[in-house]
């Protein structure tokens, strides 16, 4: 290299040599009026040179002191910002310890050297929502959204404060901004469903329920979600039958049942809505069509209690003994025969249809009270003591329970959907003890 550059000082050399042979004269340099100097015409081009060459070098000095206070300047903020670090990754350690106190104090520490660090402030916001100071945290929670207000995680937050706070519209603004972001985003949908759950918004949370089906879900997910759209569908119905809008809880629930023949809850709340609409024909044919396209016993049980408050005892009857013929060994239905003449107090045919069960298929400690009551009511106590301590060591009522075929709550009421598993049209008649969990 210092070749090199020693053999282009000597081509500059030459060039110089050559240019004061070629350039003997002199010129005229005026500096001021009336102050004139003669130059060689060689020393002027020297002059010219070395001011050009001295011009650059000031540019590059400056340009270098430039470049390293920027260096300088980096290099500061860079130790600032690992510093920041260090002391925000050890808050973040201690809050994933559940150690909040010792994690709020070094993010705090954090956002007095860096005001703009969002992730100390949403970690502060979560330190004091879990100790239910919910003013502080969403004064944390707002800040780090001003800052970054695109972040699904701080709109997550806030939402979900607003939610302890039973600020449904606050919460359901923050989630539909997510939604506005990523109109896809499976958590929000949810999150949305729930909330118009919460508040009973059944048809809002429909619209909800189809986006979330038509979602990229797995497939296992997609047929539970259908699931809960016919279940939503029946809420729907319910909240438009409490509110007197008859008509269009018929439409729902005709529509529900379409879309699925085996959801008895859905026959019951028609007939309902039928008996309420006062057309009591189309209401009995509900609960009719209902047992038979489903057997579930709760229809035939409603549609008996309808019958004998209507004064047609023998149209029950009647029912029942056409259901029997269609299923000669159905012994439950032998049952219900027992106890609705029990009912209408015609002990002997209760006795007679009691006594046509075959025990070895229908051992229920429901048959046994029945018999025990029957033969109380004809006298015959020693026999009815018989049949009562064959029921006590089932412990099971005469009127049978209502029970979840899935998660085997037992309840007194009839509800359309489970309060436990929270399952739509799991709840049965417990005739016999099968809905054990």
């Amino acid at each position: 290299m210092a070749k090199f550059y020693g053999f282009l000082i000597i081509i500059f050399l030459a060039a110089l040599s050559l240019l004061a042979y070629l350039n003997k004269g002199t010129v005229g340099l005026t500096i001021w009026e009336g102050k004139t100097y003669e130059l060689p015409i060689i020393s002027l081009i020297l002059i010219s040179t070395f001011t050009g060459i001295f011009s650059i070098l000031i540019v590059v000095i400056i340009k270098d002191a430039r470049r390293y206070v920027e260096y300088w300047q980096k290099q500061r903020q860079d130790k600032k910002a690992l510093k920041v670090q260090e002391v925000y990754s050890k808050g973040r350690d201690a809050f994933f310890a559940s150690r909040y106190d010792e994690a709020g104090e070094l993010f705090q520490r954090t956002i007095e050297s860096k005001p703009s660090h969002v992730n100390a402030l949403l970690r502060l916001g979560d330190i004091y929502f879990s100790k239910d100071d919910l003013a502080k945290a969403r004064d944390f929670y707002t800040k780090a959204n001003r800052i970054k207000p695109r972040s699904v995680e701080i709109l997550l937050s806030l939402e979900r404060l607003s939610e302890k706070e039973k600020k449904w519209q606050e919460a359901l603004r923050y989630l539909d901004n997510i939604l506005e972001i990523n109109d896809e985003n499976i958590s929000a949908l949810y999150m949305k469903r729930n909330l118009f759950e919460t508040n009973k918004k059944w048809a809002e949370l429909l619209d909800v329920q189809y986006k979330i089906i038509k979602s990229d879900i797995p497939i296992k997910e997609k047929q539970k979600e259908q699931k809960n759209l016919l279940g939503f569908k029946y809420e729907l119905g319910n909240h438009y039958l409490e509110e007197g809008a008859v008509d269009k809880a018929i439409k729902v629930l005709r529509s529900l049942i379409k879309a699925d023949p085996n959801f008895t809850a859905a026959y019951l709340l028609l007939a309902e809505a039928y008996l309420k609409d006062g057309n009591v024909e189309e209401a009995e044919d509900v609960l009719e069509k209902g047992y038979n396209a489903t057997s579930a016993f709760m229809l035939l049980a409603r549609l008996e209690d309808h019958l004998i408050a209507m004064g047609e005892p023998g149209k029950t009857i009647e029912l029942y003994q056409k259901a029997i013929q269609k299923d000669p060994g159905n012994q439950k239905l032998q049952f219900f025969l027992a106890k609705l003449y029990y009912r209408l107090e015609m002990i002997d045919y209760a006795l007679e249809a009691a006594a046509a069960i075959d025990s070895a298929l229908f051992d229920s400690s429901n048959l046994h009270i029945l018999l025990g009551n029957i033969y109380e009511r004809r006298s015959q106590h020693s026999k009815a003591v018989e049949e009562f301590k064959k029921a006590m060591k089932a412990e099971k009522p005469f009127m049978s329970p209502f029970c979840c075929a899935k998660c085997g709550y037992t309840s007194k009421e009839w509800t359309g959907r489970c309060p436990e598993c929270r399952l739509w049209n799991t709840f049965a008649l417990d005739i016999d003890g099968t809905c054990k969990a």
